[in-house]
């Protein structure tokens, strides 16, 4: 049983780690901070993953040049102190914070991070093991990295690029330890070493991952000694274990069990709108739906409205476009997509004729078998789908991977049909437009376009934005270009969630991120 599998594990902590208290008969280790969520990493290399559960990890271990404020969005400083950009904007300057210690002991200078951004930028790079870095897109821009003395680094671009500090603080440009990631090779991605509030101990797949405060951490030190993340797929179960308090915080949970939790004695429901989307892709290069119409069936046949109250108790917003309300740059004037089951038989049936395919249309419907926090119900999601599109033409089968391979078989194109969604890394609507709809992002080994969508206008519009400076002419585009994907209906934007985590009372300082970065240095376990 689950449940027993991961008390063990806990039980084995306290065992093996005597400063961490024992255990009562309803309580965990007042300076450990239990963590369970959906779901294991696939990673903890900063530049080879872009999964969300080694995302919540990576963020503790890693630290950035610049980052989000800890309640707002505002970019502060991190590991960098100051930063100055050219009349041009093609050149950036950052000042590095003095005697930063990686876990390790090696020093945080200007070379580790022109090392820790080559990386990313040099395709040829020896110390690079894995051909697969998601957010390469991001850096393309990046003409050179080079340290203009110890404490100095100067970023030439090839062209401004308005992205270009938010990306900053995306945790892909973590800075790593050289001296760490030449030692381990491929298996830094299991032995990560950065100059973040926790350092790394060990991690045991689908069991735990356990770090550590790091006592010579340039900033506040982390308010718990250690921090356990544990994986586990069973929401009944993570509710059960919060509720008798063996676990401190609970995350992705379906709606209906977070609702209960909200009248649960010792336990604390956190809330922030989130900046996401839940989305369904539909691969546009395999026939039938290559055509258009298709499509279009396909997102008029599903009553959006049902869906919220069926896998979200209501506790979702409909979606217009990929990019959410609570960011810049979402187009109100896109139509909101209509159910209308009947226009849906109508063009599926247009199709038809126009194609020579014949009715019902067979088509797979790939689903993740974790929650995702666009997504806390996938399975119940997909039969929702399911049953919808059989009412006007099609038959669909569902098929079920684990989070890793579903994202790498939808990487390959080898759906038809997807859920899927995204969580903002940066507060532009780049973020979401760029990444999952630009043809540059289609590619076997990490591209986000996974409807492998192209339309030449759509790519330029986005192009030209992340390149234009004056925020309101960058509006314009991104409004434009929201249009023209909705006309051509390579994805149907399901849902935008709010996020919440349910934690125990006596859990204090740790405060839900717009961004829903997992952050954790400022929590703290309160004894009762």
């Amino acid at each position: 049983m689950e449940f027993a599998k991961s008390f063990r594990y806990l039980i084995a902590i306290a065992a093996c780690l005597p400063l961490l208290g024992c255990f009562g008969g309803s309580s965990v280790p007042t300076d450990t901070l239990i963590y369970s969520r959906g779901g294991d990493a696939n990673g903890l290399d900063p530049i080879h993953t872009d999964i969300g559960e080694s995302v919540k990890v990576i963020v503790n271990i890693f630290d950035t040049l610049v980052e989000y404020h800890e309640e707002t969005l505002e970019l502060v400083p991190c590991l960098a102190t100051e930063w100055e950009t050219s009349e041009d904007g093609r050149e950036w300057t950052f000042k590095l914070r003095p005697d930063v210690k990686f876990h390790d002991g090696t020093p945080c200078n200007a070379e580790a991070v022109v090392y820790s951004f080559e990386r990313i930028i040099d395709p040829e790079h020896p110390d690079v093991k894995n051909n697969i870095i998601p957010y390469y897109s991001n850096y393309r821009q990046i003409e050179s990295v080079e340290a203009v003395d110890d404490l100095t680094v100067r970023f030439k671009l090839k062209k401004p690029q308005a992205t270009f500090l938010a990306n900053m603080a995306l945790f892909a440009s973590g800075i790593v330890s050289p001296t760490a990631v030449k030692k381990y090779g491929a298996e830094f991605t299991r032995n990560p070493v950065g100059t973040g509030p926790f350092k790394f101990v060990h991690w045991m797949p689908e069991q735990e991952i356990l770090l550590e405060r790091f006592d010579d951490y340039w900033g506040e030190p982390a308010g718990v000694s250690r921090v356990v993340f544990l994986p586990s797929k069973e929401s009944s179960i993570r509710v059960m274990q919060l509720k008798r308090a063996e676990i401190h915080i609970a995350d992705n949970l379906p709606p209906v069990e977070m609702d209960g939790l909200e009248d649960t004695p010792g336990v604390v429901v956190q809330s922030t709108p989130g900046i996401n989307i839940g989305y369904m892709t539909m691969q546009t290069q395999k026939p039938p739906l290559d055509n258009v119409k298709v499509r279009q069936a396909i997102c008029h046949a599903i009553d959006r409205d049902r869906l919220i109250d069926v896998a979200y108790s209501g506790k979702a917003e409909k979606a217009r476009t990929m990019t959410p309300p609570t960011l810049w740059g979402h187009a109100e004037d896109v139509p909101m997509r209509s159910y209308d089951p009947e226009l849906s038989k109508k063009l599926l049936a247009e199709a038809s004729q126009e194609d020579g395919f014949s009715l019902p249309v067979k088509l797979e419907l790939f689903v993740m078998d974790q929650p995702r926090p666009y997504m806390q119900q996938p399975r119940q999601t997909a039969i929702f789908i399911k049953d919808a599109l059989e009412k006007v033409g099609f038959e669909i089968e569902i098929i079920t991977n684990d989070i890793g391979q579903h994202f790498q078989r939808m990487t390959r194109g080898e759906h038809q049909l997807g859920l899927s969604g995204w969580s903002a890394d940066i507060a532009d609507p780049h973020n979401f437009l760029h990444t999952l709809l630009h043809s540059d992002n289609i590619n076997d080994i990490g591209g986000n376009n996974l409807s492998r969508y192209t339309n030449e206008e759509v790519d330029q519009l986005l192009a030209d934005a992340e390149l234009e400076l004056d925020q309101d002419k960058r509006v314009g585009l991104y409004e434009k270009a929201q249009m023209l994907i909705y006309n051509d209906a390579p994805v149907l934007p399901l849902v935008h969630v709010p996020v919440r985590i349910a934690e125990r009372d006596n859990v204090k300082g740790y405060k839900l991120h717009p961004s829903s970065r997992v952050r954790l240095k400022t929590a703290r376990i309160e004894e009762q």
